[in-house]
């Protein structure tokens, strides 16, 4: 028989015991490596700005996605006759335009492609706040917002936006993916470079944090989500950072991505001692929570581009084994992907891929699928095209697995 008397003192305990747990997650940081400031640095950044070099222009441009300015750098190649196809560029998780990617953007356009890089919402030269907001979905709504601008505008009839490559890295891997199954054939083709594409590259980290670490970041990211929902309903409090990057073997270091000690050493080779938008190690922690939802092998179905995928044997964030994995599940005929697999590690595949016979394949894919010919700028400095099959073939005689 219901206990009226019995139920309603037990009610309140775990009502109590709710609110105080709730109450104790919100009022964090009580983790060292979390805080709740950032300084939004907008001070000007040399060589962020125009350029114009030997074989190409870079213009800074500016693109709304959802009422926000997204920073852009469009490249484009000198002497060429008519519009050129464009490749769309952006950085993975917590990282911007101007650490790394001109390295990528400098081959691409020498080869005969104009090239968009954007930084992201609240990263970068990008306008927004509260900064380093990483959220796949708000990145998915950038990347769509980018392609469909480039579309509908030609960039002013600085390119073709009939013929639009993706290129992402990482985080931004799936994030092409995605972007790809939602434009169709609109899109000619995409380069994932160490893609994530599932949750189960997540839960892979897992084991490498330990089951101690993995619920303090979850408390933390639990801790920034309360307060973001919190500041919905007119009660605002400073959101909290959790670290992006710390070596694996630091077993109090509490961060998004554990990194190996040989990763740690090479992070800000291709970066500038200062960054746009005062760059610093730490992402908004709510993500911890969004990641686990998002799983860009949902989308692989209704992708019509040709992929190239370029892995990396020793990766422990985005295995190839999840990506060879989803890449069996997709349904996809042979002659539409090609997998490069090369034995580095994550960050390592990022800087080390612009050496001239790692990028050599991609360039090949990408001047095919763009129609890009003998005629178009880049075939003079010694660019080949190559069918997927022909790239395949130069990607395992080059790249052989481990």
């Amino acid at each position: 028989m219901y206990n009226k008397q019995g139920f309603l003192p037990r009610l309140g305990v775990r009502l109590s015991v709710v609110a105080g747990a709730l109450a104790l997650l919100i009022a964090l940081p009580w983790e060292k490596n979390i805080d709740t400031q950032f300084n939004w640095d907008r001070s000007t950044i040399p060589n962020t700005g125009d350029q114009d070099g030997r074989t190409f222009t870079r213009t800074v441009l500016q693109i709304t996605s959802h009422g926000t300015p997204l920073e852009a750098w469009l490249y484009l190649p000198k002497h060429t006759s008519s519009p050129p196809p464009v490749l769309v560029m952006a950085h993975g998780m917590g990282a911007q335009k101007d650490i790394g990617l001109f390295m990528y953007a400098e081959k691409f356009v020498d080869a005969g492609m104009a090239v968009l890089i954007f930084d992201y919402r609240c990263f970068g030269g990008s306008g927004g706040l509260p900064r380093h907001w990483v959220s796949p979905r708000r990145h998915i709504q950038d990347w769509h917002a980018v392609v469909a601008h480039v579309q509908a505008t030609n960039l002013g009839g600085q390119v073709d936006g009939s013929r639009i490559a993706l290129w992402g890295v990482s985080y931004a891997g799936g994030h092409v993916l995605v972007t790809a199954a939602k434009f169709g054939s609109n899109i000619s083709a995409v380069i994932a470079n160490e893609p994530y594409v599932s949750p189960a590259a997540v839960l892979g980290t897992t084991g490498i944090r330990g089951v101690g670490r993995t619920l303090r970041l979850l408390a933390v990211g639990l801790s920034d989500t309360l307060r973001h929902l919190l500041g919905k309903v007119g009660l605002r409090l400073p959101p909290v950072y959790l670290r992006l990057v710390a070596p694996i073997t630091d077993p109090k270091a509490l961060a998004l991505l554990p990194l190996q000690e040989s990763e740690m050493a090479i992070r800000n080779v291709h970066a500038p001692p200062k960054r746009q938008g005062g760059w610093q190690n730490k992402v908004l922690a709510r993500v911890v929570l969004e990641a686990l939802g998002y799983n860009p092998s949902r989308h692989f179905s209704k992708i019509i581009a040709p992929i190239f995928f370029r892995v990396a044997s020793l990766d422990h964030l985005c295995p190839p084994s999840v990506v060879l994995s989803a890449v069996k599940k997709s349904g996809w005929p042979e002659q539409q992907y090609i997998i490069q697999e090369r034995n580095v590690t994550h960050l390592e595949a990022h800087s080390t891929g612009v050496r001239e016979q790692d990028i050599k394949p991609v360039i090949a894919f990408l001047r095919e699928h763009l129609g890009l010919g003998a005629g178009d700028a880049g075939a003079a400095a010694g660019q080949e095209t190559l069918s997927v099959e022909g790239a395949e073939e130069l990607a395992e005689t080059q790249f052989p697995s481990s």
